[in-house]
C-alpha cells in the first residue's frame, strides 16, 4: 500500500472523521437538551440523598444503616435469595434450549449448510427461517423481562413460575443474537473442506461449526446468567417469585434497614456468580 494511500487512511482529521465527530456532539447535545440533564441540579441536590439515607430523626429505624441482622429475617432473605438462583438458573436452561438450535437457522453461513441450493424453493425457505426467527428474537428481547412477568402472572398465578418463564423467554432472544453473530464469524475454511469430503450438513456443524463457537457460546451464556440473576432479583415487583418480593414489600412499608440487608444479600450473590463464571469461563477460553 503506498505511503500517501497509508496516511490518507490514518489521518485523524479526515473530512469524514471530523463530521462523524461534529455529527456525534449534535446527537449528545440533543439529547442532553431535550432529556434535561443538568450537573448542577445534581450537585445542589446530592446533600437530599444523604438526608435519604440517613432516615428522618423523628422517625425509629428509618435510616438505611445498620442493616437489619434480626435473625428470622435474615434466614427468609437468604432462602429467597436461593430461590432467585434457582429461578435464573431454570430460565437459562429454557433460554438456551430455545437458542441453541434456532441460532443455526438465523445464521446465513449455516442455513446454506442445511438448505443448500440456489432453487426459489430453498432460497424462499432459508428467506422465510432467517425472517421469522430473527423476528421472534427481536420481539422477545425487545419487551423487558417486567413485562413478560406480568404477562405470565396474568396465565400461571405468582410465584416462580413466571418469573422463570418471563426471564427465559427474554433472554432466549437475546442469545439468539449473540450466537448467532458468533456462528456468523466462523472461519469459513472447516466447513468448506469438510463439505468437500461429501459430509452432511449435520456432521459439517458438528464438527466444523460448533467446535470454533464453543467458548463463545460458554461466554455469552455465563455472562446471561450473570444478567439473569441481576434481573431476577426485581421480578418480585410483579409477584413473581424471588427476593424481589420482599424487597419491594420493604421498600414500600420503609422498612430501609431491612432494605439494605437485602441489597448486600444481592451483591454478594451476584459477586459470588460473577466469580464463579469467571472460573468456568477461564476454563474455555
Amino acid at each position: 500500500m503506498p505511503l500517501a494511500e497509508i496516511k490518507s487512511k490514518t489521518n485523524p482529521f479526515s473530512a469524514f472523521k471530523l463530521a462523524i465527530l461534529l455529527l456525534a456532539l449534535i446527537i449528545v447535545t440533543w439529547s442532553w437538551k431535550s432529556t434535561q440533564m443538568s450537573v448542577s441540579t445534581l450537585l445542589d441536590g446530592w446533600q437530599n440523598i444523604l438526608v435519604y439515607i440517613g432516615g428522618n430523626p423523628e422517625i425509629a429505624d428509618s435510616g438505611f444503616f445498620p442493616p437489619s441482622l434480626k435473625s428470622s429475617g435474615l434466614n427468609r432473605y437468604l432462602i429467597s435469595m436461593l430461590e432467585t438462583v434457582q429461578m435464573a438458573i431454570l430460565a437459562l436452561i429454557l433460554s438456551v434450549f430455545i437458542a441453541f438450535p434456532l441460532a443455526f437457522a438465523a445464521s446465513r453461513n449455516t442455513l446454506e449448510i442445511l438448505i443448500p441450493g440456489r432453487r426459489i424453493a430453498s432460497l424462499a425457505l432459508r428467506k422465510a427461517l432467517y425472517t421469522s426467527i430473527r423476528f421472534f428474537a427481536n420481539l422477545s428481547r425487545s419487551i423487558n423481562e417486567l413485562v413478560w412477568a406480568l404477562i405470565f402472572v396474568s396465565a400461571v398465578g405468582l410465584g416462580p413460575m413466571p418469573g422463570i418463564l418471563a426471564l427465559g423467554i427474554h433472554t432466549s432472544g437475546v442469545l439468539i443474537k449473540l450466537f448467532s453473530e458468533g456462528i456468523e464469524n466462523v472461519q469459513p475454511e472447516p466447513v468448506t473442506a469438510l463439505m468437500a469430503t461429501g459430509a452432511g450438513p449435520i456432521k459439517v456443524i458438528r464438527y466444523a461449526v460448533i467446535p470454533q463457537i464453543t467458548p463463545y457460546f460458554v461466554s455469552m451464556t455465563l455472562y446471561r446468567f450473570e444478567s439473569d440473576v441481576r434481573s431476577a432479583t426485581i421480578l418480585g415487583f410483579t409477584g413473581a417469585g424471588g427476593i424481589g418480593a420482599y424487597l419491594y414489600d420493604k421498600l414500600r412499608s420503609y422498612e430501609n434497614q431491612d432494605v439494605t440487608t437485602i441489597l448486600i444479600i444481592i451483591v454478594i450473590t451476584v459477586a459470588l456468580v460473577d466469580r464463579l463464571s469467571a472460573v468456568i469461563r477461564k476454563r474455555y477460553t
